[in-house]
């Protein structure tokens, strides 16, 4: 157990329904009870809190906490991963986005939870999972997403307006509207040259709002979950939907489940990739994971 006296908080204002800052407001008097203080950095721009995490002296905090949604805690793990030197303070999350797929996973999801549990100082390790792109390397925690799920993320970007739910609108959108592509797919160096609705991988249980598309993943254990469709119809990928959120989808015949260490796409196009939630690089990709990469402020409750 970490005795937290310090943090650095990086706050995105603009995440989810640009809550961050209200957020922050509630989960202040929990932090000064604790007599723990707060040294809060505010992003600017997209972008910010990757450069914030990369950069900033840490040899005086005890922890670094993220207030933001998906693409917050994509940009400080990306931007600690990116550090000339290896960091060895814990990271902390409270939820202010739309998705919060970490935070879900850790059955925090509410604010003021989420920071009793900074405080306590319970730490667990955090897989991070290095993805190889044509012209970059990006580090990222939550989820690797190509097909008919990059899709479904597109979309739901344009439809931010609607919060929470813009991510069962628009795979209810996608699912009409899927396609298949023809794809290398190599798990763990067993390649499958195939035809495929989609590949996802994840590194928590969830994704999007409550999709709970990889009940059998733990953010520690040195694995990716990774979901794959190779075919199925419209009726079929709507039984998928209706079953996604309680983690029932594994019991249907066309969906296949694998945990590896690694993996690989290469696509006859440059299909876009979805990057812990971010529209983020093309294939072809490969990705490898970095078991305890991190250490995470929270305790899983499962």
């Amino acid at each position: 157990m970490a005795a937290i006296r310090r943090l650095l908080v990086v706050v995105n204002p603009r995440g989810g329904k640009r809550r961050g800052l209200t957020i922050l407001d509630r989960v202040k008097p929990v932090f000064a009870a604790a007599g723990i203080e707060l040294d809060v950095r505010v992003t600017q721009r997209s972008g910010y809190a990757r450069e914030m995490a990369r950069t900033l002296d840490m040899t005086n905090v005890d922890g670094l906490c993220a207030i933001g949604g998906d693409g917050t805690v994509h940009e400080v793990v990306d931007g600690l991963m990116q550090r000339s030197e290896p960091i060895s303070v814990p990271l902390g999350i409270i939820p202010a986005g739309t998705g919060n797929t970490l935070a879900q996973h850790l059955q925090c999801d509410d604010p003021i939870e989420a920071a009793r549990k900074i405080v306590a100082g319970e730490t667990q390790p955090l897989d991070v999972v290095r993805v190889c792109l044509s012209d970059e390397v990006v580090f990222c925690v939550d989820v690797i997403g190509w097909g008919a799920v990059s899709d479904i993320n597109a979309t739901a970007e344009r439809l931010r307006f609607l919060g929470p739910s813009r991510y069962g609108v628009a795979a209810l959108w996608q699912i009409l509207r899927a396609k298949r592509r023809r794809a290398t797919l190599t798990l763990d160096g067993q390649t499958i040259d195939d035809e495929f609705l989609f590949v996802m991988a994840c590194n928590p249980k969830f994704t999007g709002s409550g999709m709970k598309l990889a009940p059998h993943a733990e953010i520690g254990d040195g694995k990716l979950d990774v979901v794959v469709v190779r075919r199925a119809t419209r009726w079929q990928m709507l039984k998928l939907f209706s079953k996604v959120f309680d983690g029932s989808h594994l019991d249907l015949e066309f969906v296949e489940y694998h945990q590896v260490r690694s993996f690989a796409i290469a696509s006859q196009d440059h299909d876009p990739l979805d990057l812990d939630g971010e529209m983020k690089g093309h294939t072809p990709m490969s990705a490898e994971v970095l078991p305890s990469a991190l250490r995470i402020l929270a305790k899983e409750s499962f």
